[in-house]
């Protein structure tokens, strides 16, 4: 299973999220991820974050761990989210320009940054 982009997803909207002054992380739904985030995901064979961030910018936000657990396989889509509330959203995403060291440096400042690695070719 290749499900690295939904686990660097909802880390990275963790992060983003966790309240001040305590830090505590939510947990969030990667499962909700694999099962809605479909729009150039394909769950369980693979997907990219920039897609799961636009799904979760785009009004669907994240429910907790708890109210939709991760299964270890795809599953249908539930928009009810199985008795959970959204906890959280985000408005954006930006990306960081390849091979741009002082880009990096300059968005790690700022907030979390989920990293893809290409590793399917030479």
């Amino acid at each position: 299973m290749r499900l690295c982009w939904a686990f660097s997803t909802t880390s990275t909207v963790e992060g983003e999220n966790s309240p001040w002054p305590t830090r505590k992380l939510f947990d969030l739904s990667e499962q909700q991820l694999v099962d809605c985030s479909t729009d150039g995901n394909n769950g369980c064979s693979g997907g990219v974050m920039d897609n799961a961030f636009s799904f979760i910018a785009a009004g669907a936000g994240l429910r907790s761990e708890e109210a939709y657990p991760y299964l270890m396989e795809e599953g249908d889509c539930d928009d009810r989210a199985r008795d959970g509330e959204v906890l959280v959203t985000i408005s954006g995403y930006e990306d960081v320009p390849a091979n741009d060291e002082q880009a990096v440096v300059k968005a790690l400042a700022h907030q979390p940054v989920s990293v893809a690695i290409e590793a399917s070719g030479r």
